[in-house]
């Protein structure tokens, strides 16, 4: 593990230069093995050659003694035997009587001409009866003896042909000397041409990055060219164009989020600084004093639940909320919840109406809050005199829905894809804003995001429906 740490550290930044090394290393690894495969075959061949010259050498001076008549006569023409050897680097010819008596000698190096042993007359030489020895060099050499007879005499000599390997080896290093400097060069080069090619190969990488150091927060609708990207890079690309679209997403409705929070923070501060200011322009009884600050309390009051209800869903947002899931009975909630709002209802002569029963799996401070803020909203918008509508039942295999229903004047198709964005409001001129803050349909949304369920809403004929969806098995992100 540290031996490939160290290597990582080792390899060069640039891609471009770690593309051409592993282009010379790849050539240099393959011309190494042509070059061992060509030697291996050249040292075969030239092996094979100068054994199948020593066999030749045996017969062509059997043949020659044939033709001769006695020793007197190979000792005085040994000219033809000694044309044998010519061209014949490293070759060692005697002819000997069986005594030991030299007739015929061509040893340019004075080798020592070792006991090998002898081939019959009657025996045809072939490489397969070949036999090592060892000259000066040590080089280990092939040789063989073998007798041959004086023309028609029936008297018969000894043949001795060695083969000296020791040029054999030389002419092999010196080979083997070459291959290594093709070898190198053949790398070097495939490395220049490989840093050229990776280079002009990474050229649209490079505009990519270009362009993508040009996205900056005023320009976020840039994107990058997918059409003239190689293939490879098309996926990386669009993942960068998708980023960048949600990027874009995220920085809009941040933009948004920080103008509607300091619009709905400047407001009750606003109505604080004033009424303190006007209060204390003279003297004021206590009567006014106590009035001054009940109505600074209630705008502490919406200013408590604005940052309490921001903190909850930055919280959620960054999985910080624990989830305690449980069966809870949803008709017992509805019916708490219907209580606790009873007397709200009646204020305004509106009735509550729970029906159903089934079991939800949620947490239960969580499930009553998302039905509280939908509850809520349903009062504020349902006309004097109706019925707002509180149910649960089963819905689609493994779901309980629990949804609120109530009359009006409905909501406008552009504005039912907002409704939980937070501080959005369907009344652009936010006169209702002293009594909502604009986050109680973005934590309904969170809520059910949290379990795993989701919030739907339609609108149809003056009667708009809020609907959870709560799955058997809540899905938690605590400590996630």
């Amino acid at each position: 593990m540290r031996l490939l740490s160290k290597l990582q550290a080792a390899m060069p930044a640039s891609l471009t230069t770690r593309l051409a090394l592993a282009y010379g290393l790849t050539t240099a690894a393959v011309l190494v093995g042509v070059a061992t495969y060509l030697s291996s075959s050249l040292g075969n061949q030239l092996q094979a050659r100068d054994e199948g010259e020593l066999v030749g050498e045996v017969l062509l001076v059997r043949h020659l003694l044939r033709e001769v008549g006695s020793e007197a006569e190979i000792r005085a023409d040994t000219h033809r035997f000694a044309d044998i050897a010519m061209g014949h680097e490293g070759l060692v010819l005697v002819v000997r009587t069986l005594g030991g008596d030299p007739l015929v000698t061509l040893n340019p190096r004075n080798e020592r001409v070792p006991d090998l042993r002898v081939l019959p007359l009657a025996t045809a030489p072939d490489t397969t009866q070949l036999q090592t020895w060892y000259p000066r060099n040590g080089v280990p050499s092939r040789g063989i003896v073998a007798l041959g007879q004086i023309g028609d005499s029936g008297q018969t000599v000894e043949i001795v042909v060695l083969s000296d390997a020791g040029y054999r080896v030389a002419l092999m290093r010196e080979y083997h000397s070459r291959l290594l400097v093709a070898v190198l060069c053949g790398a070097i080069v495939a490395a220049a041409l490989g840093f050229l090619l990776a280079r002009r190969g990474l050229r649209p990488l490079r505009r990519m990055a270009s362009d993508a150091a040009a996205v900056t927060t005023s320009r976020l609708a840039t994107r990058l060219d997918v059409g003239s990207a190689p293939e490879e890079l098309r996926d990386l690309a669009g993942a960068f164009n998708g980023m960048l679209a949600r990027l874009q997403d995220s920085f809009t409705r941040l933009s948004t989020f920080s103008a509607d929070l300091a619009h709905d923070f400047r407001t009750p501060i606003s109505n604080l600084v004033g009424q303190t200011q006007v209060t204390l322009a003279q003297r004021r009884t206590a009567a006014e004093y106590e009035s001054l600050l009940e109505s600074n309390l209630e705008e502490y009051e919406r200013l408590s639940r604005m940052i309490e209800n921001m903190l909850f869903l930055a919280r959620a947002d960054n999985a910080q909320v624990a989830l305690g899931a449980r069966p809870l009975d949803a008709r017992a909630e509805l019916d708490k919840v219907a209580e606790y709002f009873e007397a709200v209802a009646a204020d305004r002569d509106l009735t509550l109406s729970v029906t159903g029963a089934a079991t939800v799996t949620a947490d239960q401070p969580l499930l009553r809050r998302a039905i509280i803020n939908l509850l809520d909203n349903a009062l504020r918008h349902a006309p004097a005199g109706s019925t707002v509508q509180l149910a649960v039942s089963r819905g689609q295999p493994g779901h309980t829905a629990i949804s609120v229903v109530n009359g009006g004047p409905g909501i406008t198709p552009e504005a039912l894809p907002h409704l939980f964005a937070r501080f959005y409001r369907g009344d652009p001129s936010r006169r209702d804003s002293a009594k909502s803050t604009g986050l109680g349909l973005a934590i309904v949304d969170t809520i059910m995001r949290l379990h795993g369920g989701s919030v739907s809403v339609r609108s149809v004929d003056g009667q708009t429906t809020f609907e959870l969806d709560f799955p058997d098995k809540a899905v938690s992100r605590a400590g996630a």
